[in-house]
């Protein structure tokens, strides 16, 4: 096993190229259906709010904190045992267990039960993103990989959307309880197909020489270990703090547009859950799509492009944002809001790229694993909770506002954000350079 490590795959144990598809597209499913599930609950806020007699901090709670809890601290552990143990069956597992987690939140009576539930979906779910992503690094090469993880993130908003139209639908017709079990069951099968029919790759398999053997110890490296060498990495840790942040922002706006549209637009929850779905892949799954292609062009001859992306497309969604909160209609706003999710979200494939790319293979999982604790505590855990309680302390200044005042407040921290990953550019540029040089 210290062996695999230390040195890259023989020509003849790299996986065949349409292979290596078939795995993109059903680790992408597994993505969508999370994602999916993750995210349901968003449309169902306010049947949730008229059947419990919630608040928006409560709303908050549920669309983000209690997943966010346990998905965010056991994530780190189960990516550990990716590094070392089969990461096909982590995930094959994973999905099953957050699979019946939605299901169940169905037959929930009562705020803590839901609670409860989605915190059930977040532990299966933490065993979800971080292997996978690991596992795609050994099947595509570092020139191939950005494009690869933009494509996965991809399927990801086509999760949301199917979700938020999905749900939508379902739970006009249906009923909320309906949407959790159509949400849910289908994810089983989905997991026994990755199972059966994806090999687990060989770590490494796809590095370069000099990629494969830099600081290559043995499997068994001690946790601490592992830890102390990404808290070194300044590149990871700037490319993390800088994600936390835009992360933050989206699952903000993820959590509680359709909401907003609802309370703001004379329209049905059916058309909020299609425009919406709509808004959020098209805006954001185009330009994760697109901020890979980008990066993966200009970045040939000069690596600190592939940041300078990120930080150009936050910088340019900031005035489209600001028109989204102010349109008249439904129409108008969301084709502002996919207008500047697509900016915002150039940084997603790019962003992730570096991350795995500026650590060996033996701690992939375990960086994208901390990327995704920071990212998800804060952007996922308090994002629309902070949404939320905001505005529930603004109601008696802005009345029917509260919520659009609250939402436009936190897409501010994209500021901080993109001045991260200029910086963050530079030293990426320096260590390419460094790389060449060696």
């Amino acid at each position: 096993m210290e062996d695999e490590a230390k040195n890259p795959a023989p020509e003849r144990e790299r996986p065949a190229p349409l292979y290596s598809g078939y795995v993109l597209g059903l680790l992408g499913l597994t993505y969508a259906f999370s994602m999916m599930d993750r995210q349901i609950v968003t449309i169902l806020l306010g049947d949730l709010k008229a059947e419990f007699a919630l608040s928006d901090t409560q709303l908050g709670l549920l669309s983000g904190t209690a997943f966010a809890l346990f998905y965010s601290t056991l994530a780190i552990p189960i990516a550990r045992l990716a590094d070392r143990h089969n990461r096909i069956t982590i995930i094959s597992i994973s999905m099953t267990l957050w699979s019946i987690a939605t299901a169940v939140c169905a037959f929930v009576g009562n705020f803590w039960q839901l609670f409860l539930g989605r915190m059930a979906v977040g532990i299966g779910e933490a065993g979800g993103l971080s292997p996978a992503h690991s596992v795609l690094s050994d099947y595509f090469d570092e020139r191939r990989r950005m494009l690869a993880i933009s494509l996965f993130s991809l399927c990801g908003t086509f999760g949301v959307m199917l979700g938020t139209a999905m749900g939508g639908y379902v739970s006009q017709e249906y009923g909320w309880r309906t949407a959790f079990l159509v949400a849910g069951l289908p994810g089983i099968a989905v997991a026994l197909l990755l199972k059966l029919t994806v090999r687990e790759p060989r770590r490494g398999a796809m590095d370069s020489t000099t990629a494969a053997a830099a600081e290559a110890p043995s499997e068994k490296e001690p946790f601490a270990q592992a830890v102390l060498g990404l808290m070194r990495n300044r590149l990871y840790l700037q490319v993390l703090i800088a994600h936390t942040l835009v992360i933050f922002v989206a699952y903000a706006l993820v959590s509680w547009l359709p909401e907003l549209m609802l309370r703001t637009y004379e329209v049905s929850k059916a058309e909020v859950g299609v425009v919406i779905g709509l808004t959020f892949f098209v805006g954001g799954g185009g330009g994760m799509l697109i901020g890979g292609l980008l990066a993966m062009y200009f970045s040939k001859h000069d690596a600190r492009w592939q940041l300078r992306i990120p930080a150009l497309g936050l910088l340019a969604a900031l005035p489209l944002f600001w028109l989204a909160f102010n349109a008249e209609t439904i129409h108008g706003a969301s084709v502002l809001f996919a207008g500047a999710m697509m900016l915002g979200t150039l940084q997603h494939g790019p962003s992730l790229a570096v991350v795995q790319n500026c650590v060996p293979p033996h701690r992939r999982a375990t960086a994208a694993a901390f990327n995704f604790f920071s990212s998800n505590l804060f952007g996922l855990g308090l994002g629309p909770l902070a949404v939320g309680s905001l505005s529930d302390l603004g109601a008696s200044t802005y009345g029917g506002s509260s919520l659009a005042v609250a939402l436009g407040a936190c897409v501010l921290l994209n500021i901080p954000a993109l001045i991260i990953f200029l910086r963050a550019s530079n030293d990426l540029g320096k260590a390419a350079k460094a790389e060449q040089g060696s």
